[in-house]
C-alpha cells in the first residue's frame, strides 16, 4: 500500500471553474466602477455587517465561490467612497479601471523586485525614467517606486540624513552621530514625516513643527530663528522640508526662500514633499534651476 501523501499544489482543483469565477469577478468589478455615479458616495457600515468580521477562526475552507460571494455581500458595498467622483473627504486617489487590471496582471507574474535577471526590473526603470522626463530632470537622475507618499518621505528623510553628516549612519546608527540631528517642516506637514523620523531612530523630539503664516505656508522667519536656536543648543540642523501642496489646504511653501535658507545654513538639506501637486510643481521646479532644489520625494 502506498503511504505517500498526495502531492500538494497551489494550482486550483478545477481550472475551468476558476476561470468562470474570474470572468464573473472582472464583470462585477467593471460594473461597480461604471455604475459608481448611481450610488451614494458613502454609507455607514451596519452593525450586522461589522459583526461578521468578529467571527471565530474557520477550521475548514469555504471555497473560492463562497469567499467571492462574501466579498460581494459584505465588503464591496461598504467602502470609503474614494472611487466616487464626488468624494471630497480626504486627499487620496480614486484609481482607474485599467489600474485595477494592472494590479491583477502584476499579481499574476508576481515579480520579486529585489534583483535578478527579469524584465520587471526594466519596467520599473522605464517608469522612473519617464517620470524624470515628465518633470524635466537631467538624465543622471535616479529614483525608485515605493508603496506611496509616506514611504517616499521615509526614504527621502533617510537620504537627507545620510548626506547631511560625515558620519556613516548606515554603519554606526544614530548613536554614532556627534550631534543630534533636527528636521524642520511647517505645522501643516503630513504626519508621516514625524513617524518616519521615529522609525529612523531620531525620535519625535527631533522634528521641529514651524508656525505658518496667514496663507498656511511655513513662516521662514520663525524657521530661521529655530535653526539658530538649535545650533546654539548643540544640535545639527539636517533637513528643511518644503511642502508643495499640503493635505489640509494645498498650500505651497515659499520654496525659493527655503532653498536660500538651506543654502545659507550649508548643513541643511532641502527636500520637497510633493504630496499633492506632484508632477505639476516638480516640473516647474525642474525648469527653474536657480531655485537650487533637488527633488527627493
Amino acid at each position: 500500500m502506498n503511504s505517500e501523501p498526495d502531492e500538494e499544489s497551489l494550482d486550483p482543483e478545477d481550472w475551468p471553474q476558476l476561470r468562470a469565477l474570474a470572468h464573473r469577478a472582472v464583470d462585477d468589478a467593471l460594473d461597480y466602477l461604471q455604475q459608481v455615479r448611481d450610488r451614494k458616495v458613502w454609507q455607514p457600515t451596519p452593525a450586522e455587517v461589522l459583526a461578521r468580521f468578529h467571527a471565530p477562526l474557520p477550521h475548514a475552507p469555504q471555497g473560492a465561490a463562497a469567499a467571492y460571494q462574501d466579498f460581494r455581500d459584505w465588503v464591496m458595498p461598504w467602502q470609503m467612497g474614494n472611487t466616487h467622483p464626488r468624494f471630497w473627504g480626504w486627499y487620496m486617489g480614486n484609481g482607474t479601471a485599467f489600474g485595477a487590471l494592472g494590479d491583477f496582471l502584476a499579481a499574476t507574474v508576481n515579480p520579486n523586485m529585489g534583483g535578478g535577471n527579469h524584465v520587471a526590473n526594466e519596467v520599473e526603470t522605464q517608469v522612473v525614467d519617464w517620470c524624470r522626463q515628465i518633470v524635466g530632470m537631467p538624465p543622471e537622475t535616479g529614483g525608485l517606486l515605493v508603496s506611496g507618499a509616506s514611504m517616499a518621505n521615509f526614504v527621502a528623510l533617510a537620504v537627507a540624513r545620510n548626506q547631511a553628516t560625515a558620519t556613516d549612519v548606515r554603519a554606526g546608527g544614530v548613536a554614532s552621530l556627534a550631534k543630534p540631528l533636527v528636521f524642520y517642516a511647517s505645522t501643516e506637514a503630513h504626519s508621516c514625516l514625524q513617524k518616519a523620523l521615529e522609525l529612523l531612530g531620531h525620535g519625535s523630539r527631533s522634528f521641529r513643527k514651524v508656525a505658518v503664516d496667514d496663507s498656511y505656508r511655513i513662516n521662514t522667519e520663525v524657521l530661521t530663528r529655530a535653526i539658530a536656536a538649535d545650533r546654539d543648543a548643540g544640535a545639527q540642523p539636517c533637513a528643511v522640508i518644503g511642502n508643495a501642496g499640503t493635505i489640509n489646504t494645498g498650500a505651497v511653501d515659499d520654496l525659493a526662500k527655503l532653498a536660500a535658507i538651506s543654502h545659507r545654513e550649508k548643513a541643511s538639506v532641502l527636500f520637497v514633499d510633493l504630496f499633492i501637486w506632484r508632477f505639476r510643481i516638480s516640473s516647474d521646479l525642474a525648469r527653474n534651476p536657480h531655485l537650487g532644489l533637488r527633488l527627493e520625494s
